[in-house]
């Protein structure tokens, strides 16, 4: 079953200021978000009960967090560039801080 995908306005723009090829990476696992309904590892991977990550590598490694709502809607939270191993704890805060509205 199709998912529709909706880009938080912050998610947006913070969308817009990553470089081109990057937006295309995202673009295209956002792609398959709506034709499959999940991305599998290396792609796509659960964070914790709520949240799941978009995983891109390019020069450097991007992550996209992404929930679930509703039926078949996905809602893209927040992008950012990843540049620790661990993935920072304010980063995920945002995230679910922005998946309250859509609760």
């Amino acid at each position: 079953m199709k998912k529709v995908v909706i880009l938080d306005p912050q998610a947006d723009k913070e969308f817009c200021k990553l470089e081109d090829d990057v937006q295309d990476e995202f673009l295209s696992l956002i792609k398959m978000l709506t034709e499959n309904g999940k991305l599998e590892y290396p792609d796509g991977k659960k964070i914790d009960k709520q949240l799941f990550e978009a995983r891109v590598k390019i020069k450097n490694i991007y992550r996209g967090f992404y929930a679930y709502i509703r039926n078949n809607q996905i809602v893209i939270l927040h992008l950012f560039q990843k540049k620790t191993q661990k993935t920072p704890l304010r980063n995920l805060k945002l995230a679910h801080k922005r998946l309250k509205i859509y609760e």
